[in-house]
């Protein structure tokens, strides 16, 4: 796509005479204007209209500073600041622009500053027609309360995808493509045209985005902040610049503070998704590796014991509770995931030796012993078949020795079902 360049010294002077004027800041040495990269589509963050919220809080920046605000628009998608505010105008040497705006807040491609907004996902449908959605659940509800099965319209990769398959509302979903080829084709036309047309009967996307077309559509609707996802799907926001540019990104910082008010006020007038009353972040629960019943063990975990004491006790102790060479593995294990655990094994350590012989495992002891303990390294597996297709079953072993559901002693094996 051909970016252009939109100078706003015109436009700021007609829609507001007399707002520009410096403030308690000063630009930095030789900025001439606030220059933001933008999607010129991309309701309500910004658009060549200058009608949202980021538009608002750049003329805000801009009057601080006494100097103009310039756009570079380019649609906010894969590329976007390659293609923007580390880009070099071949002709000026110049980047093309130098702050974007409403980027996730946190290390990444660019030097944030501190947020200045918050949301999470929501969920829009008509309103006045014979049911109410407070939660995903109620999809299904309605379906087997009023036999009405609801067309659900959903941008693929939406973090609702998963709670709506769990519903067992699969047949129910219209995908659609987030990013189409056409930069003028927006995220909001899904509540705009879609819903709002009734070809799907409710919809799932980001809160902002929601809401503001929501709001702006002839067809009543409501918008449901899908705050049962929990608090780890707030995602916050910040203004980016060139990670080498920190002293602009302090001065962002300043004015962003100093105006705090003024901008809670923009972002309120666009009637984001109320974050109360959110859920929160439920922990994730690992399915035990091993399974135990009246004392007896699966056959992996069997494995893992005997594999144990075929090959690991010669270091680790005949409990797994460490020797002077190697460390209590109980301790080790509880926190460490299976990943974690293969990773180890078959990654970090690089002395190759066979221990399944007794004469050989002996002759290893006396050497560990020569050495100090500090230098040793254990024995990398990757090469040993037997051992590396079994490392699950170790882990399983050790998981529940560690996690105390398995004592020291031998233990029995479960029959096969």
């Amino acid at each position: 796509m051909v970016a252009r360049v939109v100078s706003l010294f015109l436009l700021g002077l007609i829609a507001n005479i007399g707002l520009v004027h410096a403030g308690d800041f000063k630009a930095l040495k030789g900025q001439t204007a606030v220059r933001v990269c933008a999607d010129a589509h991309n309701l309500p963050y910004s658009n060549d209209k200058l009608e949202g919220f980021d538009n608002k809080i750049a003329e805000l920046i801009a009057e601080e500073l006494g100097i103009p605000v310039e756009y570079y628009w380019f649609p906010q998608r894969i590329g976007f600041s390659r293609n923007t505010i580390k880009k070099v105008d071949p002709k000026t040497g110049r980047f093309l622009c130098d702050v974007a705006m409403s980027i996730p807040a946190g290390p990444g491609r660019y030097l944030t500053t501190k947020p200045y907004f918050s949301s999470i996902d929501a969920m829009v449908y008509r309103s006045g027609e014979g049911f109410e959605l407070n939660r995903i659940s109620d999809i299904a509800k309605v379906k087997e309360e009023q036999g009405k099965e609801l067309k659900i319209g959903l941008f693929d990769r939406a973090t609702a995808t998963e709670e709506l398959l769990a519903n067992g509302l699969t047949d129910q979903i219209e995908y659609y493509q987030f990013m189409a080829g056409d930069a003028r084709v927006y995220p909001g036309r899904i509540v705009e045209d879609e819903l709002a047309q009734g070809k799907v009967d409710v919809a799932f996307l980001w809160g902002p985005i929601a809401s503001y077309y929501a709001n702006h559509s002839d067809v009543p609707m409501t918008v449901v902040p899908l705050n049962e996802l929990s608090e780890k799907y707030i995602f916050s926001f910040a203004l980016g610049v060139r990670k080498q540019d920190k002293a602009w990104r302090d001065l962002l910082d300043n004015i962003m503070e100093a105006r705090k008010d003024d901008i809670a006020a923009i972002i309120a007038e666009y009637k984001l998704p109320s974050l109360a009353n959110v859920e929160p972040a439920k922990e994730k629960v690992r399915k035990a590796p091993y399974t135990i019943v009246d004392g007896k063990v699966d056959n992996k975990t069997y494995v893992g014991w005997r594999l144990f004491n075929s090959t690991c006790f010669v270091c680790h102790g005949s409990n797994a509770t460490g020797t002077d060479v190697a460390p209590n593995l109980l301790i080790s294990l509880k926190d460490m995931s299976s990943r974690a655990f293969r990773q180890k094994i078959l990654g970090r350590y690089f002395a190759t030796v066979n221990l399944d012989d007794p004469d050989r495992r002996m002759a290893f002891l006396e050497e560990v012993a020569e050495i100090d303990a500090a230098e040793f390294k254990m024995p990398t597996w990757d090469d040993e078949p037997n051992i590396r297709a079994h490392i699950g079953d170790l882990y399983a072993y050790l998981k529940a020795r560690s996690d105390g559901a398995l004592g020291e002693a031998r233990p029995e094996r479960l029959e096969e079902q």
